[in-house]
């Protein structure tokens, strides 16, 4: 499978992969210059990015982007599905700082909002970052973020970010969700919309590395779908009625129902029902 998806672009990936790792020292990113590395097909983005990894240590911001995934994959070990070359299915390659390893979700809330904000540059609406890894459109979800890690004790080595978002497809099995095409009627350009996702990401993570935690945990929060309406949630106890009170640092979330009883879950605890 790897041989068949690198033959076009061997030479390039090969002079590409031993870049040497940028933007330790400095902290104004610019994941723009990197130049994507490219797959018609592949298992995953994200088991590509870490097969890199454990090869050696490509620059940061190194993103690898495919036109289908055979082996696509979300939160919660959900399946992610996209037709062939409709969506922007990629992974970034980070380098999280000693320092976010005290609030390692933080990261997660910085990915949500690079893609939110990339959104958001293409279409309106109300777009909003769902808990733990979506970003809806009016509601329904338009991407979906899944984070891997790599850590050697209490040192975190390296992070995956695989971001999916769907661009031109316009029908999909569930129901609940949506497209850029879908939402503004007509096709667009997915290379675009990944060269707007890395500006972002650029930014946004540069807001990290220069300790712009609490911004950062603010813009989420603004943006933070169901704070404004009850939702149904199933947790431990059962289903509930709730509202989002907030998601703190350790990326649990905080479920508030209408008599005021109030309770925080992990991702494995509560999901929103639709």
């Amino acid at each position: 499978m790897r041989e068949r998806a690198l033959s076009s672009d061997r030479g390039h990936f090969i002079s590409f992969f031993y870049q040497p790792l940028i933007c330790r020292i400095s902290q104004t990113m610019n994941f723009e210059r990197l130049t994507p590395i490219r797959f018609n097909q592949i298992d995953s983005t994200n088991a590509e990015a870490m097969r890199m990894l454990k090869q050696g240590k490509p620059a940061e911001g190194t993103c690898i982007v495919a036109s289908f995934q055979e082996e696509g994959r979300g939160q919660r070990s959900n399946v992610w599905t996209s037709r062939a070359g409709e969506n922007l299915l990629v992974s970034f390659i980070l380098y999280p700082r000693s320092a976010m390893a005290q609030s390692p979700f933080l990261l997660s809330k910085t990915i949500a909002l690079a893609v939110q904000k990339t959104i958001a540059n293409f279409t309106t609406g109300n777009i909003q970052i769902k808990w733990p890894n979506d970003v809806l459109i009016d509601g329904k979800k338009a991407a979906g973020i899944l984070l891997e890690n790599q850590w050697a004790g209490s040192t975190w080595q390296a992070a995956v970010a695989g971001i999916g978002i769907n661009v031109n497809q316009t029908a999909f099995a569930f129901e609940n969700a949506t497209s850029l095409a879908s939402q503004n009627g007509q096709v667009l350009n997915i290379q675009l919309v990944l060269a707007e996702l890395q500006k972002q990401l650029s930014h946004e993570y540069g807001r990290l590395c220069n300790d712009e935690a609490t911004s950062i945990k603010a813009d989420y929060h603004r943006n933070l779908f169901g704070k404004e309406n009850y939702n149904l949630y199933q947790t431990p106890e059962g289903r509930i009625t709730a509202k989002v009170v907030q998601v703190n640092d350790n990326g649990r979330i905080e479920l508030i129902t209408a008599n005021e009883i109030s309770n925080t879950y992990d991702l494995s605890e509560a999901r929103l029902i639709y």
